[in-house]
């Protein structure tokens, strides 16, 4: 018996179609397009929206399902061929053009087993070399159901164990962080919602105008481009390196508030954790007084100074704020007291979310380490399963 097999003796496809996009927010299933699927795999969640038109049942997707996409709009190729699962907060998806149901069939192999194999590297080097055309790369059917996995084997499901569960501690540090986002926006809307007055946000902020050259950053200089900064999400947790960069970038320090000027309503705000450099197309605004920072940020990231910067933005196609229409946006004033002491339990919240972000480096480093040794088969099961006991 041969130890590996094609997909296509595993599973079938169920493309999805296209919808109507004046339906988009209405009450329905959530539409698991490209923006639901991250680069080389794995469920993206910022960028969900329900669905009210028709949708049949043979596009509906459930809790645990799998779904990829067979085209990519880059030529990096990073979501040719990228899976991702319906978790659980999803109760109901639907299809779109752009992606395809995974139908598992046959009790050879799980959907969880598949879902891990195709986030390995070799299958993401697969699609990558696979891929067709020059603006638009997609991969065939054919292709994709020519790829062969290995059968599998006692140690393949121990490693597949492993890998789920460096998983689950990195969905649970992501939940912490929206939880502690949420319990921000909702003290900082009741702490207003009391106030009495009001404050222009230049009386709160300065902007930092600090542009660097590409030449004169170090190696271990992180750089934050609007890609990385989350929507609706006020801390940080991803970045890209300074050796990327190639135009004058914008400085920024630890604590200061990064602000996406571009599209405004895609609700980019975020503390930086850390100093670094970062796109034109993000505002660095700065605290005028570090006592009352945490209630700044929530005042910044609060839906109605979104929502007011986006009125004032220019521009049809590429919509842009400015520093000049968030400097003149009034919020809510609960006096220096409150802000102060909303600001300090901020502070400290802040502290906590940074610190399993972090952790979740380090999760997905060993995560990233051990999912190649899925096709390789050169690590011994006990030296993954120590790898994984030290981080979780």
């Amino acid at each position: 018996m041969s130890d590996s097999i094609r997909l296509g003796e595993l599973v079938a496809l169920q493309r999805g179609t296209t919808y109507k996009s004046a339906r988009i927010g209405e009450s329905g299933p959530v539409l698991l397009g490209l923006g639901t699927i991250q680069r080389n795999g794995g469920f993206r969640d910022d960028q969900l929206r329900s669905y009210g038109g028709e949708s049949p049942a043979n596009l509906l997707l459930y809790p645990g399902d799998l779904f990829l996409s067979l085209k990519d709009v880059t030529q990096s190729a990073d979501l040719l061929g990228a899976v991702a699962r319906v978790p659980t907060a999803v109760d109901v998806g639907r299809l779109t053009q752009d992606t395809v149901r995974l139908d598992v069939h046959g009790q050879e192999i799980s959907s969880n087993y598949l879902y891990w194999m195709l986030r390995t590297p070799q299958y993401r080097s697969y699609c990558r070399e696979h891929a067709t055309g020059t603006t638009n790369l997609g991969l065939s059917r054919e292709d994709f159901l020519s790829y062969k996995i290995p059968r599998p084997t006692p140690d393949l499901m121990v490693l597949v164990e492993l890998l789920g569960a460096l998983d689950d501690k990195i969905a649970a540090n992501a939940n912490l962080a929206l939880t502690a986002d949420a319990w921000v926006r909702a003290v900082f809307t009741e702490m207003t919602r009391k106030a009495e007055a009001k404050v222009v946000l230049a009386q709160l902020l300065t902007v930092v105008k600090d542009p660097v050259e590409p030449y004169t950053l170090s190696v271990d200089t992180i750089y934050v481009g609007l890609e990385h900064i989350p929507r609706r999400l006020m801390w940080l947790n991803n970045c890209g390196a300074a050796t990327s960069v190639t135009s004058t970038k914008s400085r920024f320090e630890t604590g200061d508030i990064l602000f996406g000027k571009l599209r405004p309503y895609f609700h980019k705000v975020v503390s930086a954790s850390v100093g670094g450099v970062c796109s034109t197309d993000v505002l660095v605004v700065r605290p005028v007084d570090k006592r009352g920072a945490g209630f700044v940020l929530a005042a910044v990231a609060s839906d109605e100074v979104i929502q007011s910067c986006t009125a004032g933005s220019e521009g049809t196609r590429m919509p842009r704020t400015s520093w000049r229409d968030l400097a003149a946006v009034e919020v809510p004033w609960p006096g220096d007291a409150a802000a102060a002491a909303l600001s300090e339990k901020v502070s400290r919240l802040r502290d906590a979310v940074e610190a399993h972000l972090r952790e979740n480096d380090t999760l997905a480093t060993t995560r990233d380490t051990l999912l190649p040794q899925l096709m390789s088969g050169r690590m011994r099961v006990k030296d993954a399963e120590k790898m994984a006991e030290e981080v979780l």
